[in-house]
């Protein structure tokens, strides 16, 4: 039985990925450490420089100051902002359904007990914790885009090259996680 009710919580942890508003003062999410998602636009972070700022348009600007860029650049920024937003988006959905999962672990639990029939727990359980898997793997898949999005632009657009700080490799630990918790 798939006991370990913690995997979204943990996967998010681990992928740096929040999902919160906090008020009035526009900040509605965090990727990776990287990327804060804003109402009308997401600041790409980087140690020691100003951010960079996208928004749904695909505009960039940096310090404060526009970023001319070609219209594949643009198209790139675009997909970039969306992507981003999308990892917010399934974030948001996965916490949503972790929390549906306890709140069923809680109720099989009391049902199994209370009917005598303890066996069928687990399978309520499991079929719950599916669930939930398979949200995390959005958020691992976006985690992969969301990254070659950020390699393509570093590679076409200089002034986006100090921002492209999501590592290639945290896709895959997000996999590597889903896939280990799948055979506890």
């Amino acid at each position: 039985m798939r006991t370990n009710l913690l995997l979204p919580i943990l996967l998010l942890a681990a992928t740096g990925l929040t999902a919160c508003d906090h008020g009035g003062n526009d900040h509605h999410g965090n990727i990776a450490n990287y990327i804060s998602i804003h109402t009308d636009h997401i600041a790409v972070h980087a140690p020691g420089r100003a951010d960079a700022d996208i928004n749904a348009a695909g505009d960039l600007s940096i310090a404060d100051k526009s970023v001319t860029v070609t219209t594949a650049e643009h198209d790139l920024l675009k997909h970039y902002y969306a992507t981003a937003l999308t990892l917010r988006d399934h974030g948001i959905a996965t916490g949503a359904a972790g929390a549906a999962v306890a709140g069923q672990a809680l109720r099989s639990v009391a049902s199994g007990l209370a009917s005598g029939n303890p066996d069928r727990i687990g399978a309520e359980v499991n079929a719950s914790a599916a669930r939930v898997e398979a949200k995390v793997a959005l958020i691992c898949d976006d985690l992969a885009e969301i990254q070659s999005t950020q390699q393509t632009l570093a590679s076409q657009l200089e002034a986006f090259r100090p921002y492209a700080l999501i590592k290639a490799d945290e896709a895959d630990k997000c996999r590597r996680g889903l896939k280990d918790h799948q055979r506890d």
